[in-house]
């Protein structure tokens, strides 16, 4: 059987599923940090199985969380395990990711990196540049988290002949399907991880302005954990149609929640959390300033289930969007059918299936029919991708 090194920063709950699946096609060896319990990405369970191993590595930060971030014990089971071939998250601030590319460049293990590559960045220095042309000519090839990933690496000029395409995405096992929306729920659900990025207090402040200018009482659905869960049950806890969840993971729970939403929102940075609330027929309001968010937003970008509001003039725009969905109930069921089949059309085939295809290098179709996308005149959606020209 196929051994695999797969290397993480941290361990996250919504990522196991993935792990597990993939396990099904080869043995995989997972190396990972411990991350604070504070930051909102879940207490995971690492119960090993007979294709799967966790393996817990020190991370040490002589220079603290922006450069030089070293995983300790990389190249030692490496070199000891000799796996066929190597998965690893693309962060070219750790040193571990460099001599990782390094050791496997010289050993002849094929060695793949899975991130966002140039995504967020409208200009890249020189010496970012060199860094990319560096990473391109060590790895056997280049995962990107989404067309746009692949789309930024075009348009900056590096070559494409090793990057694949793997859309981010999960798999909900209990989704909620659009018939099972009633067309009376009056809630809007945020979920995700509560940081000081997540503009929660903007959504707060709209809710309330339609609540008391519009008589539109909304109810705000809040699940998710983080640094700033505390702060925000403070300063509204004596709002009583505000509901706070904590950080959770249970999928029946999560479930029962949406059920009483009509939409979801997110007026800060979005990412993977869009496509878990397709899975429960909830369009996604957010902002359109694509590059502040993960690449996940941008699969949804052309989507008829989500709205993108202007970023320029957040509180207004976020108002009139949330207002005009308040009131046009079939616009809304309409919305909740196209994120539903998005939703399927995005995780078909699932996220492990793709990685799997590449590690094998066997994706050239699918690639061929995304790398099509992107390279057409106008933004196309993995939607449309999956559809075929």
């Amino acid at each position: 059987m196929k051994k695999i090194c797969l290397i993480q920063p941290i361990l996250t709950h919504y990522r196991m599923p993935v792990y597990r699946e993939l396990a099904g096609h080869c043995r995989v060896d997972l190396l990972f940090s411990p991350v604070s319990d504070t930051l909102g990405f879940g207490d995971v369970s690492t119960h090993e199985a007979a294709t799967l191993r966790f393996l817990e590595l020190p991370t040490f930060r002589p220079f603290g969380d922006r450069v030089g971030m070293f995983q300790w014990g990389i190249s030692r089971h490496i070199l000891h395990d000799r796996p066929d071939a190597i998965l690893t998250f693309a962060n070219p601030r750790f040193l571990s990711f460099w001599t990782t590319l390094v050791l496997a460049r010289a050993l002849q293990i094929p060695v793949y990196a899975h991130g966002h590559g140039p995504y967020q960045k409208n200009r890249i220095t020189l010496l970012y540049r060199i860094l990319i042309k560096f990473i391109l000519r060590l790895v056997t090839g280049y995962i990107c988290y989404a067309p746009v990933v692949y789309r930024s690496f075009i348009e900056h000029g590096f070559s494409s002949s090793k990057l694949s395409i793997a859309p981010n995405t999960l798999v909900n096992d209990l989704p909620v399907r659009p018939n099972e929306k009633s067309g009376r729920e009056r809630g809007v659900l945020f979920l995700g991880r509560l940081r000081s990025d997540t503009r929660l207090d903007a959504l707060v402040r709209t809710l309330e302005r339609l609540r008391a200018d519009d008589g539109i009482n909304l109810t705000l659905h809040v699940a998710g954990g983080g640094e700033y869960e505390k702060e925000f049950r403070r300063r509204w806890m004596q709002q009583s149609w505000i509901a706070f969840y904590g950080e959770v993971y249970d999928l029946t729970k999560i479930r029962r929640v949406s059920q009483e939403c009509f939409v979801s929102c997110y007026p800060g940075v979005a990412g993977l959390s869009v496509i878990h609330m397709f899975s429960l027929s909830l369009p996604v309001v957010t902002h359109d300033d694509l590059r502040s968010h993960g690449p996940e937003p941008s699969m949804i970008r052309d989507s008829n289930g989500a709205v993108f509001y202007d970023h320029n003039s957040p509180d207004d725009q976020l108002y009139l969007a949330l207002r005009s969905l308040a009131l046009d109930p079939q616009r809304v069921a309409a919305m909740q059918n196209s994120a539903f089949e998005d939703y399927q059309r995005l995780t078909t085939p699932h996220l492990s299936e793709r990685l799997w295809t590449i590690l094998q290098g066997t994706e050239t179709s699918e690639r061929d029919g995304l790398v099509r996308a992107v390279h057409a005149k106008s933004p196309r959606t993995v939607r449309e991708a999956s559809e075929g020209d």
